[in-house]
Parts: C-alpha cells; sequence; structure tokens
C-alpha cells in the first residue's frame, strides 16, 4: 500500500523533455499551493471562516491532482487548478478590504504559473480573465456593495490593470522565445537521430533508404489503430532507431558478401543487445527501445533475442516486425531480387498469427491496397 502511495506521488518523468518539465513545475506548484494554502489557512480560520475554510479545500483539492496529473491528467488538472486559483483571489479580495488588499498581487503571480503550464495563447487567457475579476472587485466596490474605507479606486484600478497587462505581455515574450528554443531542440535532436540511421545505411549499403520508408510505414498503421502523438513521436524514433545495434557488428560480418556461419548468425543476432546498451542512458530514449530491442521477436516465440511471444512482444516492435519483413522482401538485395507485391502479400498472410500479430497484419495489407504512403 505504501510503495503505491509513494507511486502515485512521485516526481514525474517523460519520454519528451517539454512534457517532463510542465509536469514538474506543476507538480512543484502544487505541492507549494498545499503548503501555503495551509499556512494562510491556519491563520485566517479563526478571522475568515469562509477563506480558511476555501483554502483547506483547496489544499485537499491539490493533494488529490498529483497523482491525477501525474497519470496522463496533466491539461485537466492545471486547467482546473488555474481556474480554482483565480477564484479562491476574486473571493479573498471580496470577502477582505477589495482593491486595498495586497492579495493583488496574486494576479501577476498566476499569470506567470500559467506561463509555465500551458502554450502562450493561455497567456492572453488568463491576462483577460484576470483583469475581468480586478474590474468585477471595482465594480462592486463603486457601486457601494462592499462596504471598505475610503480609497481612490480608479488611481488603484489603473495601477493594478497596467500591473497585470506588463506580467502577461512579459511572460508571453518568454513563452514565445522558450518554445522557440524547444523546437529548435527537438529539431536538433530529431536530426541526430536521423544522422545515426543514415549512417547506418552507409555503412549496410543493402539497407539505403529502409529506415525512412520503415518510419513511414509504422507511423501509418499506428495512427490507423489509434496510437496517440505522443506515442506516435518514440514510435518514429525507434524506427529510426531500429537497426542502431548493427554499429557493433564488425564489418567482415555485416559486410559478407557470402553466406554467414553458425557463429556469425550469433553475433548478428546480439545486435537487439547491443541497440539497448547504446540507448538505455539516455532518459529520452527509453520508450523508443521497444522496437530496437523487440523487433525481430516473433508472434509464435521464435523470434529472438528473448523469444517473446504474442501480446508479450511491445506493441511498437509488432507493428515494425511486419513493416521490417515487408520492406525486406520488396527491396532488391545482394542474394536475391525483390518479390512482387503479391508475392509479398501472400507472404504476410500466410504468416499472420504465426510470425506476426494478426491485427497488425490486416491493419497493414490494407494499408497497402489503398495505397496509403505505401510506396
Amino acid at each position: 500500500m505504501i510503495s503505491r502511495l509513494v507511486a502515485w506521488y512521485r516526481v514525474p518523468v517523460y519520454d519528451n523533455i517539454e512534457e517532463t518539465q510542465k509536469s514538474r513545475f506543476l507538480y512543484i506548484t502544487l505541492l507549494v499551493t498545499i503548503g501555503t494554502s495551509l499556512v494562510i489557512g491556519f491563520q485566517n480560520i479563526r478571522e475568515d471562516t469562509y477563506i480558511g475554510i476555501a483554502l483547506f479545500v483547496l489544499a485537499a483539492v491539490c493533494l488529490i491532482c498529483i497523482p491525477l496529473s501525474n497519470h496522463g491528467y496533466y491539461n485537466p488538472v492545471a486547467a482546473f487548478i488555474s481556474v480554482l486559483v483565480l477564484g479562491l483571489i476574486t473571493l479573498s479580495l471580496i470577502e477582505g478590504i477589495g482593491m486595498r488588499d495586497s492579495g493583488l498581487l496574486a494576479y501577476p503571480v498566476l499569470i506567470i504559473f500559467t506561463s509555465f503550464l500551458f502554450s502562450r495563447e493561455v497567456i492572453i487567457i488568463t491576462t483577460l480573465t484576470s483583469l475581468a475579476s480586478i474590474e468585477l472587485v471595482y465594480y462592486l466596490e463603486h457601486t457601494g456593495r462592499l462596504s471598505i474605507p475610503e480609497f481612490d479606486l480608479n488611481t488603484q484600478l489603473v495601477v493594478v490593470s497596467v500591473m497585470v497587462m506588463a506580467v502577461g505581455l512579459a511572460m508571453w515574450v518568454y513563452k514565445d522565445n522558450w518554445e522557440k528554443i524547444l523546437a529548435n531542440l527537438r529539431r536538433t535532436y530529431d536530426l541526430t537521430l536521423s544522422g545515426w540511421s543514415q549512417a547506418l545505411e552507409l555503412r549496410d549499403r543493402e539497407t539505403e533508404g529502409h529506415s525512412q520508408r520503415a518510419v513511414e510505414m509504422t507511423l501509418d498503421i499506428a495512427r490507423k489503430l489509434g496510437v496517440s502523438r505522443l506515442e506516435l513521436e518514440q514510435k518514429r524514433r525507434g524506427a529510426l532507431l531500429h537497426d542502431i545495434g548493427k554499429m557493433a557488428v564488425p564489418d567482415a560480418i555485416l559486410l559478407k558478401p557470402g553466406k554467414l556461419t553458425k557463429a556469425e548468425w550469433q553475433v548478428i543476432h546480439q545486435h537487439p543487445q547491443q541497440a539497448v546498451r547504446m540507448l538505455e542512458n539516455i532518459p529520452y530514449l527509453k520508450s523508443a527501445l521497444a522496437i530496437p530491442h523487440s523487433h525481430h521477436e516473433r508472434w509464435d516465440g521464435s523470434g529472438y533475442p528473448q523469444g517473446l511471444k504474442g501480446e508479450t512482444i511491445p506493441f511498437a516492435a509488432r507493428i515494425f516486425a511486419v513493416v521490417d519483413v515487408w520492406d525486406a522482401l520488396t527491396s532488391d538485395r545482394p542474394y536475391r531480387k525483390a518479390w512482387s507485391d503479391r508475392k509479398a502479400r501472400t507472404y504476410l498472410k500466410d504468416k499472420s498469427g504465426v510470425l506476426f500479430d494478426p491485427q497488425v497484419v490486416d491493419v497493414f495489407l490494407e494499408l497497402i491496397e489503398r495505397g496509403t504512403s505505401m510506396n
């Protein structure tokens, strides 16, 4: 039970740099909100029961939201907490001393928080809703619905509104630059992976163009099977790097023109484990390892390196296994001519449920017949 609770409240780590940083910021924000709500709640409970109770409720909600955020509900949690905090700020001003309350400083803080939690478009929404909240408090004071001492509301309204807009503009500029940096980082990262793949193809000349074709076909099948955008990215990387382990295979074996000996085949069969050794220490490639490690596994358990069977084979590897064999059969190799599409389709049908996942074969053949990105 304790270990399960610890798992629920662990620090989030994902395969995407941006997702990890955003989730960690939300995680820290929730922890800070819990602590702050409890401290201020204890201070207010005697003087203002409503605000004290509201703060305790906010702390409890944040506590529940941590495991929800860690288990795939990041956007709903971030949006709910942002709206809840905005509502609480407004309530504290109405229950307090309105436009004189130092709680007005919470609006810029909220804008800064949401700029880290969401895309830059949300900064506009947060800025406008903050201004609307301030206008509501001003309206209630101006119309006498809030009974407070005399104060120059017009000046305070202008000062606070300008402050909120300035913070919103500053965070917009920051977020715009940050998103450009992340986009360049992702582009550089992907170009590096593509470079690794091309380096292998240059070395193993018989597979020229194989990786890119395999990537496109793998993504077509994955989309058809309802794979999410984030998972598609990992499958794309895994497909690009599927044979990266062959970099550890000696040229004398990899480029041998004749038939390989049993010992040489054993060396070839080690390339999935070599791929794991090369990539396992790269945090953001761990989820992409399924294809490099397991794409030679077979549905009936006759594959390698682990002899996995059926659905124990990672889903991404089951998809790629069909793609890999299709591209190999329909491409010219030094030891044989390419098979016709008809002959290759017949082979896949015959081996469906034997070597390959039947569902994947069915979807693949359907896409082939439609001519969807398979040529």
